[in-house]
């Protein structure tokens, strides 16, 4: 697709921000602002950007001085992301557009026709496949991956080779520093054309280092981006205390695991398996996963999972980009994939719906601190509910609320009037709490010193001669009326 003017200003928008290394910020604020507010996903981006940053199991670390050149910051998948922005740039007016699962041009099944791939495969081995297709047909010379030791440990990696990538294939269902090998694709393989296959929130970094590397403007420049279908990640406690520890099963025994129809399913070497329900793991979940409202990677080039096929060795597919869609295209004619249009799209929607509208519940002493301002209990839902998705429609409210239209308009049109909510296109967000506090207490301020003056110029005054009326006989000289 051919970039005309907006899309040029688009980008050029974009590269401004990233190229703005005085922002006054640095680690510390990424600190503050992502990591102690349990928003990091350990994405491994800050830490292969700055060599003044390591990483440990559970976060980024300075190891050094803060330059405050504010790398880090930018280039965080959960600070500053346009999506309007990135959505022009990657995306034109005539593919389907779905609240749910984003921009895409086709959604299909597909297998690999390889019984190789399918021998390692956690599905119906899509990834592999494209991937393999790329490096033979030379659209990439090198994918970033994560690979796995013995015990389940993530290994973020580089693949090369068709083995490499083999090696690789197999859902983790543990929290990764993906990105970290970055550098190393940049400084010491000098790798010029890359691939990534990660987590929705993972992408939302690489498209930014597509865009504008800071490592290097000849190497490291990323062709391709597959995302995986993703409900949420799990921290490798999952592993050690839950798989090894609770279900008694050594990790160095285990063949495969996967999440399917509601259960959590260990496959083991010997040939058995052991299931429980997927909300048994839930306190395993990774803390940063409960802010994400991406389920189908909505900003790769393709989106891929299990979900919305009948049969496990088949995958469910999103080609989203031209990219996407040329390479899957350019695979399917060399036979190197079968293709089926027997897809459930609905279920994918579903699933897709279901961490999207994903709402926090208001705990009571927020509620009734809020209240202080003389706010109805709707007006506080509705406004912590348009926060928490980002932006929703009003037929989208309506459904997650199950408030009648009429009634969830007039709460809106009241939102509005406070300046608590805005709606340029339509489609609402929620304004930053800090200016809409800011601005009742301002009203609050005025509102009183307004009562105080009325109170002294015309209650006072009154009350003063009334009592004096009726009361002068008690009055002494020295009596201060």
């Amino acid at each position: 697709m051919e970039m005309n003017d907006q899309n040029k200003e688009t980008q050029n928008q974009l590269i401004e921000y990233l190229q703005s290394y005085f922002l006054g910020v640095g680690f510390n604020e990424l600190k503050d602002l992502i990591i102690e507010k349990n928003n990091c996903i350990m994405c491994g981006t800050c830490s292969s950007l700055c060599p003044r940053i390591g990483m440990n199991e559970k976060e980024p670390t300075l190891l050094n001085y803060d330059p405050e050149c504010s790398t880090c910051f930018r280039y965080c998948p959960r600070t500053y992301f346009p999506e309007d922005l990135f959505i022009k740039q990657l995306f034109y007016n005539g593919v389907n557009k779905n609240y749910a699962l984003g921009y895409y041009q086709k959604a299909i099944a597909a297998k690999s026709n390889d019984e190789n791939v399918l021998t390692f495969a956690q599905n119906g081995g899509i990834v592999s496949t494209l991937l393999i297709h790329a490096l033979e047909t030379g659209l990439i010379d090198g994918v970033l991956l994560t690979d796995k030791d013995n015990h389940w440990y993530p290994k973020p990696t580089i693949a090369r080779t068709s083995d490499e990538i083999l090696s690789c294939a197999g859902s983790k269902y543990t929290i990764a520093p993906s990105i970290v090998p970055y550098k190393d694709a940049v400084y010491d393989l000098k790798l010029k054309k890359l691939a990534f296959v990660g987590m929705p929130c993972q992408i939302r970094a690489v498209r930014k280092l597509q865009l504008l590397s800071p490592l290097s403007e000849e190497y490291g420049k990323f062709k391709l981006i597959i995302g995986l279908y993703c409900s949420s990640n799990y921290s490798y406690d999952l592993m050690k205390l839950f798989v090894q520890g609770q279900l008694r099963v050594p990790l160095n025994k285990v063949n495969k695991i996967d999440i399917s129809r509601g259960r959590f399913i260990v496959y083991m070497q010997n040939g058995l398996t052991k299931e429980v329900p997927i909300k048994e793991t839930k306190k395993y979940f990774w803390p940063g996963c409960q802010s994400c409202r991406d389920y189908a990677a909505e900003f790769a080039d393709i989106s891929i999972g299990s979900v919305g096929v009948s049969q496990n060795d088949w995958n469910g597919i999103l080609l989203r980009t031209d990219m996407g869609t040329s390479l899957f295209n350019d695979a399917l004619k060399a036979k190197k994939i079968i293709l089926s249009h027997a897809i459930d799209l609905d279920k994918i929607e579903r699933e897709a719906m279901r961490k999207k509208t994903k709402v926090p519940q208001i705990d009571a002493k927020l509620l009734d601190t809020i209240q202080l301002l003389n706010i109805s209990d709707s007006e506080v839902k509705i406004y912590t509910t348009i926060m928490s998705l980002g932006n929703a429609t009003e037929p989208i409210l309506s459904k997650i609320l199950n408030m009648e239209r009429g009634e969830l308009r007039e709460v809106l049109q009241k939102l509005k009037q406070r300046g608590w909510i805005i709606a340029p296109n339509g489609s609402y967000s929620a304004v930053n709490p800090t200016t809409v506090i800011n601005d009742e207490v301002n009203e609050l301020k005025q509102n009183f010193f307004k009562n105080i003056d009325k109170l002294k110029t015309e209650a006072l005054t009154k009350l003063e001669a009334l009592y004096v009326k009726n009361n002068s006989c008690q009055l002494r000289f020295d009596d201060k009326v």
